[in-house]
């Protein structure tokens, strides 16, 4: 007996469940999919990659019936993670009639408000989704679910007043659905003055420490970008993630790694919308492509049979860091997170090492080629071109045949006595650290 039929799921939705080859429930779906059938507010815990969506679409959408009117509001950080749940929305809703209709900024608003008027569903940004409101295209008065999903994530880029004016255009009976996976100052405000009497699901790290290894490089910043090259061509039999803090570093990788013959592509919220759906929906068809983003824009999609994953730069916050490698090693598969740090930045990594209780080995150099790193500059067309033998922001990078760089060798040169000792040598190493695991608040 498929275990989706345990849970009391709409049949037009479990029939689709099963055309997915779903027959497993996650543990978030085994726990929250229940409560939203009992009507319950629900504060749910969990990271990227639990089965969330899922979760509450199955939910609500085995509650209600195709009638032209919405019903189901979802609020999103991201444009990108707005259409992967549309995605997987339609996915479900094949056999109900349900419609759904997805609201973010980039795409035409008169299209958008031509699909609200037939909604059963609603998914947006908060921001599309108030201008859809004070332009009278979007009516809330017969909203019975509202869910907010990743809004720890939604609050940190600043649209917590957002959220709040949406709570107050919607009716006061409701049921409300959030997801978070850090349950933040902000997002506590959220409950205490919007959802009343909530029941609380806490999911466990959806990474798995048994599939999952990490490995990190110590690299001079200037030599970041040849080792990536190099660790790259290595690993071309493996579809990867390279995850950055800004655009211009996406670019500059973006275009050194074509420059070097490598298949990648790019994804950041300075690319129009229709550049990033035509960018995503094109990698998911490449068994070994590389995908260089930022959080922002990679927060929340899901990419199937993700093998690697390498942080080019640490990420600002350290719970980004949980949500950056637990896109590998899912389903029972295995996985590989590698980290490219410098010396100075030890001391961080070991404390978000220390905060999730993982280890990591710290790997010897590789005989890597040094490169020219060139940076892409628009002509007077307004077209990329390469910069051949120019100074990227990261400053040249010698070219040598092969040479083994030395910023590894004798790192304990660079420590000082706040920080950890990592390696004296070129030896690869398990780091581990026995200190009591700690949360940051």
């Amino acid at each position: 007996m498929n275990e989706f039929e345990k849970l009391k799921i709409n049949k037009d939705i479990l029939k689709s469940i099963e055309h997915q080859g779903f027959t497993e429930p996650t543990e978030v779906q085994k726990k929250s999919i229940p409560e939203i059938l009992s009507g319950n507010n629900l504060i749910v815990q969990s990271s990227t990659g639990s089965g969330k969506t899922l979760a509450f679409l199955a939910g609500v959408g085995s509650q209600i019936k195709q009638d032209k009117k919405i019903k189901v509001l979802i609020v999103t950080p991201t444009r990108e993670l707005a259409n992967q749940i549309l995605d997987e929305a339609v996915k479900l809703s094949k056999h109900t009639g349900l419609f759904t209709c997805a609201v973010f900024g980039g795409t035409s608003i008169s299209r958008q408000a031509t699909d609200l008027k037939k909604a059963d569903i609603v998914v947006g940004t908060p921001g599309r989704l108030l201008d859809q409101m004070n332009r009278g295209n979007l009516r809330l008065e017969n909203i019975k679910y509202l869910i907010l999903d990743e809004a720890d994530r939604m609050c940190d880029m600043g649209f917590y007043n957002d959220i709040t004016k949406i709570f107050k255009q919607t009716p006061k009976e409701k049921q409300i659905l959030l997801f978070s996976a850090t349950i933040t100052r902000d997002v506590s405000k959220i409950e205490k003055e919007y959802i009343k009497n909530a029941k609380r699901i806490v999911i466990d790290s959806y990474v798995d420490p048994t599939n999952l290894l990490q490995d990190y490089y110590i690299v001079k910043q200037h030599n970041k970008i040849s080792l990536l090259v190099d660790l790259l061509s290595n690993h071309s039999d493996k579809k990867s993630i390279v995850f950055c803090n800004t655009r211009q570093e996406v670019d500059l990788i973006y275009h050194n790694l074509k420059e070097n013959k490598i298949e990648a592509f790019r994804l950041h919220g300075g690319l129009e919308q229709n550049k990033r759906t035509n960018t995503l929906a094109e990698y998911h068809k490449h068994n070994t492509a590389v995908l260089i983003s930022t959080d922002v824009s990679a927060r929340g999609i899901h990419i199937d049979d993700l093998e690697y994953i390498y942080n080019f730069d640490l990420p600002r916050d350290d719970n980004q860091y949980i949500h950056r490698i637990g896109r590998t090693a899912r389903a029972g598969k295995k996985g590989l997170a590698i980290t490219i740090i410098t010396s100075s930045e030890v001391n961080d990594f070991t404390r978000i090492l220390r905060g999730y209780n993982f280890k990591a080995k710290l790997k010897t150099l590789p005989n890597f080629k040094l490169l020219v790193i060139t940076k892409p500059i628009r002509g007077p067309s307004g077209n990329r071109s390469s910069n051949r033998g120019g100074v990227s922001s990261r400053g040249r990078e010698r070219n040598h045949s092969s040479i083994r760089d030395r910023s590894q060798d004798h790192v304990d040169r660079f420590s000082s006595p706040r920080r950890e000792r990592t390696s004296s040598h070129n030896v690869d190493r398990a780091h581990t650290v026995n200190k009591k695991p700690f949360r940051r608040r």
